[in-house]
C-alpha cells in the first residue's frame, strides 16, 4: 500500500512538470500510479492462487494502464505536433470507449462474477490498445 501511494506522488509530480508545457501531453484525469516491475509479479502470482480475484484483476488492470500510460508518453513525445494532437484526440476517444465497454461488461451481472468481467475487460482492452499504440513509433 506505501509503494502505491508512493508511486501516485511520483505519477503526480511527473503530471504537474508536463501541464507546465504549452501543449497537453495527456487526457485530463488521466493519471496512473502503478510501477509495474515491482506490482505486475506480484499480483499476477495473487491472481493465480485465486485469493481476492476481483481486488487483484482490477490492481492488475491498472498496472496495464500504467504500461499504456507510459506507452502512450513515450510515443507521443516522438510524434510531430500535428500527430501528437491526432493522437490526443484518439486516445481521449478511446478511454471513453474503454470506459464504456467496461461499464457493459458488468451490467446486469451480480456480484464479483460482474466486476471481475469488467476488470477482464479493462484489462484487454488496455492491452490492444498498447499495441496499437506502439505501433505508431516512428521508425528511424
Amino acid at each position: 500500500m506505501k509503494l502505491i501511494l508512493c508511486l501516485h506522488v511520483m505519477i503526480l509530480i511527473l503530471s504537474a512538470s508536463y501541464s507546465q508545457a504549452q501543449t497537453q501531453v495527456a487526457p485530463k484525469d488521466w493519471i496512473n500510479s502503478e510501477n509495474l516491475a515491482e506490482v505486475q509479479n506480484p499480483l499476477q502470482a495473487q491472481l493465480d492462487t485465486g485469493k481476492d480475484m476481483v481486488s487483484t484483476a482490477w490492481s492488475m488492470a491498472r498496472v496495464k494502464d500504467a504500461e499504456l500510460f507510459i506507452t502512450y508518453i513515450n510515443v507521443w513525445e516522438k510524434l510531430p505536433a500535428k500527430e501528437r494532437e491526432a493522437l490526443y484526440n484518439e486516445q481521449e476517444k478511446w478511454l471513453k470507449l474503454r470506459k464504456k465497454n467496461v461499464e457493459a461488461a458488468n451490467d446486469g451481472k451480480s456480484g464479483q462474477i460482474g466486476r471481475l468481467q469488467a476488470a477482464s475487460e479493462h484489462q484487454s482492452m488496455t492491452e490492444s490498445r498498447i499495441k496499437e499504440i506502439k505501433m505508431r513509433l516512428p521508425k528511424n
